[in-house]
């Protein structure tokens, strides 16, 4: 059973969520925040039921047997008579002298109850300040955790898509009322505090976003491009409409263009290979799987030996971080251009575990000579890596490639997909990426054999 990411687990929830529209791309964004102090006038609810406090407070009135409460209330008399001997135990009634008509024993406040009904008689409000995230795209308080958040400045540097808010000047007192602010504290779990007025607030100078998700949907002809938002793990038909409002996909700069042409196999391969509708099909039903949280033993399901399948755009990067945490005996890898999106610190991490381990691995790029596409500090980085492995780890740049290949093990993996630099463009024209599997097959060793032949060829 496969472990899916984050992001290839919202392509296995999500992929049908607009019919007749195909899931193309799924963006890392920054949702707009500001992080406000509001000075306002609140009352907290009290903690005691209802019933107790009516029982304690009638009493003080004179209203003082079971009999003459219940009668009151119009409450069945067992109710009374257990709240009644609750606050008995708790220290809050006692009984006095009887009354000498009737002969019913009369209630009588304790010290402790009277000065329980004193505070309940007594309850005023006071100024709190209360921390709030106003949300700028739908330009309202929300319920967001403030832990989330972080600042904008670091989500341009992980390059993320920053979304637009609904208007260009600072939260204004005007744009938070009192019942807004109690929805979005009982969205929190904060039942006990009721905010009457706001009296003043202070917004935060530093700008903060909220990491989302942006989901990219397009049609065959790709004229129609829907935008799907996913925050914290759901998506918000509310922030796809505030979008919307703002002019969509086309406001964003986001393109999608024709698939890439999906690398051909040898015919007898093809034949063999399952179809991306059937794979799709599978990994939603394995990813409801991973979302019940299904104990290890009940995934009975194992990894076939023998396999020919496509893969989607969204499965390549569970497969690159298969290979740099699992392979056992060599990797090779062939991608037209590297970027530090992508070989990252993380990256170099793995990369080095599994050449501690023994594992071979052979990495080659280039594309065009003196290609601006690369950052130099990630391939500075593989050269560093290299150097200190010359017996385990070869890093070459050839003169020309458009071959985009993993092999780790015994799979095999040729697609259209850029491995190590899919993240590294800031530009926003998507595609539908779609490679193809082959695990366990003696085409492996020979495809394996024949790429690190390629590498020595073209080396410059």
């Amino acid at each position: 059973m496969p472990t899916f990411s984050s992001d290839s687990l919202l392509a296995a929830r999500f992929h049908n969520a607009r019919p007749g529209l195909e899931l193309t791309a799924i963006a890392d964004a920054a949702l707009p925040v500001a992080r406000i102090s509001a000075d306002v006038l609140a009352q907290d609810r009290k903690q005691i039921p209802l019933l107790d406090e009516f029982v304690l407070r009638l009493v003080s009135t004179n209203l003082r047997t079971e009999g003459a409460i219940a009668g009151f209330l119009g409450l069945p008399s067992d109710m009374v008579t257990d709240t009644i001997a609750d606050h008995f135990h708790k220290d809050l009634l006692t009984y006095g002298p009887s009354d000498s008509t009737a002969g019913a024993r009369r209630l009588k406040l304790t010290p402790r109850g009277e000065q329980q009904e004193r505070e309940l008689s007594s309850i005023t409000p006071v100024r709190v300040n209360e921390p709030l995230v106003f949300d700028q795209l739908l330009w309202k308080v929300s319920s967001f955790d403030r832990r989330m958040i972080i600042p904008r400045r670091q989500a341009q540097e992980q390059n993320m898509l920053l979304l637009p808010a609904a208007q260009r000047r600072p939260v204004e007192m005007s744009d938070l009322t009192a019942a807004a602010i109690n929805v979005q504290l009982r969205e929190r779990g904060l039942t006990d505090r009721e905010v009457l007025q706001v009296k003043q607030i202070t917004e935060s100078k530093a700008p903060r976003v909220l990491p989302a998700k942006l989901l990219v949907y397009a049609d065959a002809d790709r004229n129609d491009i829907q935008l799907g938002v996913v925050i914290d793990g759901e998506l918000s038909p509310d922030h796809e409409l505030g979008l919307l409002g703002q002019g969509g996909a086309k406001a964003l700069g986001i393109q999608v263009e024709a698939p890439a042409e999906r690398p051909s196999l040898d015919p007898d391969l093809e034949r063999a290979r399952i179809p991306l509708a059937e794979v799709t099909k599978k990994r939603a039903e394995q990813a409801a799987v991973q979302l019940a949280a299904v104990a290890p033993k009940e995934l009975a399901e194992e990894r076939p030996r023998d396999e020919i399948r496509a893969i989607s755009v969204f499965e390549h990067s569970d497969l690159l971080e298969e290979a740099l945490t699992q392979a056992r005996r060599r990797i090779l890898l062939i991608a037209p251009w590297i970027k530090r999106a992508i070989v990252d610190t993380s990256f170099i991490s793995k990369l080095e575990t599994r050449l501690r381990r023994g594992v071979s691995v052979h990495i080659a790029y280039g594309y065009t000579p003196n290609d601006p596409k690369n950052d130099r500090d990630a391939v500075r980085r593989l050269e560093n890596l290299a150097s200190r492995y010359k017996e385990k780890f070869t890093f070459t740049r050839v003169k020309s490639t458009h071959a985009k290949v993993l092999v780790y093990d015994d799979v095999w993996i040729t697609t259209s997909f850029n491995w190590l630099s899919f993240e590294g463009d800031r530009d926003r024209t998507y595609r539908m990426e779609e490679g193809t599997l082959v695990r366990g097959s003696k085409t492996v060793d020979e495809k394996y054999q024949r790429y690190l032949d390629l590498i020595a060829q073209e080396s410059e």
